[in-house]
Formats: C-alpha cells, structure tokens, sequence
C-alpha cells in the first residue's frame, strides 16, 4: 500500500479499494493546490505596521498581505508563478516616518526551478488523467485490452506517492518561508522599538542639554519615563541584547553615545550626550541551503 497509509480491512473487494485509494489521491492533488499557493503568498509579500509615532499609547500591530491572490490561479498558472519567483530577490521599504512598511520577493532556497517545474508538470499530467480521462486506467496501451483492478490499484498507489514526494518538498520550502518571515517579523518589531526608543532619549537630551552639549543622565531618564511605553520598550531591548542595565544597553545598541562622570559636591553624576546616528541592529536570518 501507499507510504503512510493503510488500506483499510474492512475493504476486501478490488472495486472498494480502487474507489478508497481514488478518494485519496483526490485529497493529495487538493492538498499540493493549497500548499503552492501558500509558497507563492508567502514567496511575495508586503509587512506593514500600525503607527509607530512615539506617543502611540498601544501597542504596534503588524499587517502580512501576499502580493499576489492566488485564489482563482489553476495548478498550470502555479507552475508559472513558482517558477517566476526564481532567482529574485528584493525588498522595497516605504518612506512613510508614521509607519513601517516593506515588501519583499525571495526566491526559493530548498528547491530548485528545474525540478519543480518537471516534478509539477508529471503531477498536474497525472491529476488531470485522473480527473478527466479515469476510463483510460482501465486500458492497456500495448494491446487496448482492459486492465484488471491490481494493476489500476498499483497505479493509482504509485502516483499517489509520487504526489507526496512533491508534497513534501513544497512543504519544506513552505517551512523554510515561514521561518524566513518570522525572523523579519522579529527584525522589523526591533527596528521600531529602537526607533522610539532613539526618538524619546533624543527629546529628553535636547530638552535637557546644557550649554555644554552634555546632559545629566538622571534628568533624561526622568524625562524618558514619564512616556508611555518607554520602559516596556526598553526592557525588550535589554532581554534582546542580554544586557542588565539600561546605560549598557543603549551603549551597545548606539555606538555613538558618550558617558562620563562628573564630580559633585556630594561624589559624581553621570553626564550622556545623545547621538543616534549609528545604530546597531541584529540581522542574522536563517541560512538559506540548496538541497535535492
């Protein structure tokens, strides 16, 4: 039988068994249809936030809408566009300072343009024999006389693992996308909490500079706090560093920040000059690997 799946027992007749297997390599062609237009949604796809303005008093949404609608595309157009996505890759980011928006176009990592090709064309050949010309299984080609139920069966069993191989690989290429968009997703949430994060400490130290250029630390933080969402923004970038304190947190995450201490009657205070125009940003994506 099938990998994966166990003729039934209580099926003993070979017209029952012919009928159960058909109904399953119907289900198979329908999952492949549903998985090639996920991989193309999610080869093609444009991320987008909510407003990112630093008084924003709740927390940022993101939106995830697939550059192309694939819901009326027939399994000889997905080979097209499967194969389009080929060898392309690109991003475009808006330039809209109240919102983060990028698309993106990738390529495939785990499957190549030539063999999906030919392993969906023998698929979609074998799914419309099966759906449209059935009575042909019946017949031998050699002789035109008509086959007996086993070797319908075994056809049927055969195509019907060849359809899962190919399931598979879009699967895993399927996997490999999600997993792509997660860590942008990630990258894309830091991006603008840094952001607000490097626009308030900027307010409070023009807001509190001295004539100096330098700022008291202890005035900007009370300054920063007193901003919704600034502390919460700030303990996330703290655990995404794995750093304990804010001051070496925000050394790490911009680079050109200074820090000294100054002598006072009672000891010292620590003076900040902000300057945000370095900014540090992890951006280690997942490897993309070509496989057979």
């Amino acid at each position: 039988m099938s990998r994966g799946m166990t003729m039934p027992e209580s099926l003993s007749a070979p017209s029952d068994k012919i009928i159960y297997q058909v109904g399953l390599n119907a289900l198979r062609y329908q999952e492949i249809e549903r998985i090639a237009k996920r991989l193309i949604e999610f080869s093609d796809y444009t991320v987008t936030s909510s407003d990112i303005s630093k008084d924003r008093p709740t927390p940022i949404s993101w939106s995830f809408n697939p550059s192309v609608n694939t819901t009326k595309n027939t399994m000889w157009s997905l080979v097209s566009l499967l194969c389009d996505l080929q060898d392309v890759d690109e991003n475009k980011e808006s330039d809209d300072k109240d919102e983060f928006k990028i698309s993106f176009k990738m390529s495939h990592g785990v499957i190549d343009r030539q063999r999906i090709q030919n392993l969906f064309q023998k698929i979609i050949t074998d799914r419309n024999n099966f759906t449209h010309h059935f009575e042909n299984y019946y017949v031998d080609p050699s002789s035109n006389f008509k086959q007996p139920h086993e070797v319908v069966l075994k056809r049927l069993q055969f195509e019907y693992n060849d359809a899962g191989c190919f399931l598979e690989k879009l699967k895993s290429e399927l996997k490999m996308k999600i997993d792509f968009i997660i860590e942008h997703m990630n990258l894309f949430s830091e991006v603008v909490t840094i952001n607000q994060v490097a626009n308030i400490f900027d307010e409070a130290y023009q807001s509190c500079k001295r004539s100096d250029g330098w700022a008291v630390w202890q005035q900007v933080m009370h300054y920063v706090y007193k901003t919704p969402n600034t502390q919460t923004n700030i303990e996330k970038l703290k655990k995404k560093k794995s750093l304990k304190t804010t001051k070496n947190m925000l050394i790490c995450v911009f680079p050109n920040w200074l820090f000294k201490d100054e002598p006072t009657k009672n000891g010292s205070r620590i003076l900040v000059k902000v300057d945000n125009t370095s900014v540090n940003i992890d951006s280690s994506f997942p490897k993309i690997i070509i496989s057979d």
